[in-house]
């Protein structure tokens, strides 16, 4: 499931427009979703964090488990896995206090991935399948690797650096990783992978653009978003696969694709929505940005709402979503900035409507 949709070490995850061209983007279908009322139709608990000031939820599987990352008492991060208010911390790969590690994704046995760093200037993916050892998943010849999610069947998709200095989506599984390639560009980033094996991610391709795309049956298939470029980061059991185009006019838009069709999910021009995440009663979480605040949103039946504290008297806050899962239960952050406080709490928010 960031490093497309997932929110990564550094805060929600922002996509890299790269290679913007002065393409004539074809038509999208578009839809025009109407803002529900502040009235929330979720419930909120607060994950928290290792005893520092931040904390972030990047993942969560069926049965309500949570995986993420969070700053310590000594500042380090660490990452975590989060289960009915009890979070378990997962340390790093080397004994060395100042490596840090990040949990990204995990399946529904509790099994999670992430990032660890690893000596000067080098990460590895890891597997963490509960106790105090992790699992070095290695690279593709570079020095850096990223681990974001983890099917039930264990397979483990993520980024790495390849020896010539590119970097390749992977997939790992039983102790070997694949290099999956990619459109014919330098760099792939495999996201979140389903039930079917199916990988969605973004690949560049021979003309410097940034594609949709996802892994299939071993062939590399651009979704041909409508757009120069797009960015895949969710898909579900149905083939539904969320993310983010860009248009000429440079506007991020938050997207769903489906049987080739493209919505557009934004509901103004001049905001920049992502969408990170769909489970299989087709509801899509991300983010909008607007002129008041970065808001976590959700997409369901024609509608959206925002799950959005507003600023008040006492301070500015800041909210976005990285998955849901089948129970609708939606992970993402809180950030405040209030009275000289600025801190970040990972949440996780229950629909109830």
């Amino acid at each position: 499931m960031y490093v497309g949709r997932k929110i990564v070490a550094g805060g929600l995850f922002v996509a890299s427009l790269v290679g913007l061209g002065q393409l004539q983007a074809p038509a999208v279908h578009a839809q025009t979703p109407t803002p529900t009322p502040t009235d929330p139709g979720y419930t909120t608990t607060t994950i928290g964090t290792l005893g520092g000031h931040d904390g972030y939820a990047s993942d969560i599987n069926d049965f309500g488990r949570v995986s993420g990352y969070a700053e310590t008492e000594s500042s380090d991060y660490r990452g975590f896995m989060w289960r009915r208010g009890t979070m378990t911390q997962i340390n790093p790969l080397s004994n060395d206090e100042s490596d840090r590690s990040y949990a990204y994704g995990i399946n529904d046995t509790g099994y999670v991935v992430g990032e660890s760093t690893f000596g000067d200037n080098q990460t590895r993916a890891f597997y963490w399948r509960g106790g105090g050892n992790l699992i070095n998943l290695g690279t593709l010849g570079g020095n850096k690797s990223r681990a974001v999610d983890v099917s039930n069947g264990e397979r483990i998709i993520g980024t790495s650096d390849t020896a010539n200095g590119e970097s390749h989506a992977f997939m790992w599984y039983r102790g070997t990783m694949t290099d999956l390639g990619t459109l014919g560009g330098p760099s792939s980033a495999a996201n979140e992978i389903n039930d079917h094996k199916v990988i969605v991610g973004t690949s560049t391709n021979a003309n410097g653009q940034s594609r949709a795309m996802i892994w299939k049956n071993g062939q590399i298939i651009d979704l041909n978003v409508a757009a120069p470029n797009s960015y895949g980061y969710g898909i579900n059991n149905h083939e539904q696969i969320v993310g983010t185009m860009v248009l000429t006019d440079g506007i991020p838009r938050a997207f769903l694709w489906e049987d080739g069709i493209t919505t557009d999910l934004s509901t103004s021009t001049d905001t920049y929505t992502y969408a990170y995440d769909i489970n299989d009663a087709g509801i899509i979480v991300g983010s909008t940005y607007d002129s008041e605040a970065r808001k976590a949103t959700v997409w369901r039946s024609g509608t959206v709402m925002y799950i959005w504290p507003s600023h008040d008297e006492w301070g500015e806050y800041h909210t976005g979503a990285g998955a849901i899962n089948e129970a609708n239960q939606i992970i993402g952050y809180l950030e405040t900035s209030t009275w000289g406080y600025y801190g970040t709490d990972a949440k996780l928010w229950q629909l109830t409507e």
